[in-house]
């Protein structure tokens, strides 16, 4: 099963959850202020490249940076 990471529209919590691919979260209760209805959102990534070392992207993170680094 995919891990996907979710944040809450009313607090911005994050939370990861295994599930069955296809699922949403609508069903989701955030664990901070009980709002039902979390939005599946874009995870950050870092890649490893043989020889060349390491590049780290962030998309939608909440670093607020997009793009590669």
């Amino acid at each position: 099963m995919p891990l996907y990471e979710y944040e809450c529209p009313e607090c911005g919590v994050r939370v990861e959850v295994l599930q069955k691919m296809g699922e949403d979260g609508t069903a989701l209760k955030c664990q901070k202020c009980s709002v039902v209805g979390l939005r599946k959102v874009i995870s950050g990534c870092v890649v490893q490249t043989a020889g060349i070392g390491k590049t780290s992207c962030t998309l939608g993170g909440s670093s607020g940076a997009s793009g590669f680094t």
